[in-house]
């Protein structure tokens, strides 16, 4: 296990949860400060890092494998993985949108957002998993990938990428399909299946094939320049594009601006952990495994807060009142991410892997005794 890459997975998950924070922090009215600004600026592109990670790790992991057994089994340990995690969040979102968000849970397609099948955002009960249907996206098409041997998996990656990058290219740029008058008029599935987050899943699995030096010098240099990435396209989401880089409208350019920085930042950990200069590992091993909970719990967490009131309790506070409790509030929610990572995640992950790879399970078993 990568103890770097789990630092990152924790880093972008709290990315997200800043950028949604900042805007509970900016409806009390008062100064949003540094750190929720920034969250604001660049906090969605947390995805663009866990999009980047996906690819490198299937990758990465997988570097040996390849077969139809191999297919199965990937895409069986993936399925474990995502919906041992998710369901329990899906079944208590149904519960607090009930409560709290009744029109919404009521407009939600329940069926399709319990199994993750792509949908419009609006339908999505639970509405950061949208970018969980592209993970299994990716997964279903990494496991036919898993069909063919290393090098030729590396030239269809590359050969993939080009192809959905030319073609986004030329739907935004040209075709102007991307645009205010355009989009609806597209296919949700025409713009699912060819979605220009594709390139990034499809660069972290390229990344991970070509991988060969091990150079610390080169690995702090991409991290820099990543994190400066980072910050320059924060300043260009605010600047050029008025802080709504995020909206569908703009999903090429955001690929291309936060997915560089995002490619360059994993490189950078990855090679800097292979040279020695690993994060607190104790640390990173815990919040990157809560990272999931994380991800999927925080937006209930600041629905009940809404339903609750707390901002307009909040209104006669200071501005650094204001930041401070939303600080201390963004901290429970990842002490309770982790709680659930080791009580109630980890132990159901299991429960599904028994499930749906009884094979290993039976291998395990029998070689200790």
């Amino acid at each position: 296990m990568l103890v770097n890459i789990q630092f990152l997975r924790f880093a972008a998950a709290l990315l997200v949860v800043l950028y949604h924070a900042s805007y509970h922090v900016n409806s009390t009215g008062v100064d949003k400060g540094l750190v929720f600004t920034a969250g604001e600026a660049v906090g969605f592109a947390g995805v663009d890092v866990f999009f980047m990670i996906s690819g490198f790790i299937m990758s990465y992991t997988t570097a040996n494998q390849k077969g139809t057994q191999a297919g199965f089994e990937f895409i069986k340990r993936r399925l474990a993985r995502i919906y041992s995690g998710y369901w329990p969040f899906f079944l208590l979102g149904l519960l607090v949108f009930s409560w709290a968000r009744s029109a919404h849970a009521a407009e939600s397609n329940l069926l399709n957002s319990f199994l993750l099948w792509p949908q419009p955002l609006n339908r999505v009960l639970l509405d950061v998993s949208w970018t969980l249907s592209f993970e299994l996206y990716f997964y279903f098409v990494f496991s036919l990938l898993l069909l063919v041997g290393l090098r030729q998996r590396f030239g269809l990656f590359i050969g993939f990428a080009v192809l959905v990058a030319g073609f986004n290219i030329y739907r935004h740029w040209y075709q102007l399909g991307f645009s205010p008058e355009n989009l609806h008029s597209l296919g949700f599935f025409d713009q699912f299946l060819t979605s220009p987050f594709l390139i990034e899943f499809l660069a972290g699995a390229l990344l991970a094939t070509t991988m060969k030096t091990r150079s610390l010098r080169s690995g702090w240099l991409a991290l820099l320049a990543g994190i400066a990435g980072f910050i320059i396209a924060g300043w260009v989401n605010l600047e050029v594009y008025g802080g709504a880089i995020e909206q569908g409208y703009y999903t090429v350019p955001r690929v291309l601006i936060f997915g560089t920085p995002s490619l360059f930042i994993v490189f950078g950990l990855v090679q800097l952990e292979q040279n020695g200069v690993v994060a607190p590992r104790r640390f990173s091993l815990a919040t990157g495994g809560a990272s999931y909970a994380l991800y999927l719990c925080h937006t209930l967490f600041f629905v009940t807060t809404m339903k609750l009131g707390v901002a307009g309790f909040l209104r006669d506070w200071s501005s650094w009142q204001v930041q401070v409790f939303y600080g201390v509030y963004v901290a429970l929610i990842v002490a309770f991410s982790v709680c659930h990572y080791y009580f109630i995640e980890q132990p159901l992950h299991r429960i599904f892997k028994r499930g749906l790879l009884p094979e290993k399970y039976a291998q395990r078993s029998s070689s200790t005794n």
